[in-house]
């Protein structure tokens, strides 16, 4: 092949690579795949009356104070930012349209035996748990909950029941 022919077949070479790039048969098009997924929450929380729960001394004119009613372990998630466990209450112990209120609620370390941290009770605000956090392993400390409550010296006799809800939630 001359030198001629090389020019010729380069240049024709070109002008079809010009053609080809300019055609409708070559234009980019482009495409869009949108890419979703749901990350669900695994929270889990056991809590276990205490004895004391179940049987609480009610003698008329006696202040109670750092009554121990709930183990909270085995607080678990996969949130990093951790968990919250609220206790929420309607804070009385009621027999028929007769009540005893619970003042305060508190909690510590599961091996305390007096809270290390109270707050009056109010029915309409959830008290949150302080020793209950997460740390980074997903991982809650257990803890104690405790109550403090008054029998007035001229309470009517009746068989006094309450309850408090426990619920955990991701931070």
């Amino acid at each position: 092949m001359n030198k001629f022919n090389r020019i010729l077949l380069a240049s024709g070479l070109a002008a079809t690579a010009s053609l080809m790039t300019n055609s409708p048969a070559f234009a980019g098009t482009t495409a869009t795949v949108n890419l979703s997924g749901t990350l669900v929450s695994t929270l889990s929380l056991s809590v276990d009356a205490q004895t004391s729960a179940s049987a609480l001394d009610l003698t008329p004119g006696r202040n109670y104070s750092d009554v121990k009613v709930a183990w909270v372990y085995g607080g678990k998630t996969n949130n990093l930012a951790g968990l919250k466990v609220l206790v929420s209450s309607t804070w009385q112990l009621t027999s028929g349209s007769n009540t005893i209120p619970i003042t305060t609620v508190g909690d510590a370390p599961d091996s305390s035996s007096v809270a290390t941290v109270k707050t009056a009770t109010n029915s309409s605000v959830p008290y949150t748990l302080n020793v209950t956090k997460t740390t980074t392993s997903g991982n809650a400390p257990s803890s104690m909950v405790f109550i403090d409550y008054s029998v007035p010296l001229s309470q009517v006799p009746g068989a006094y029941t309450g309850s408090i809800t426990f619920t955990a939630y991701d931070n």
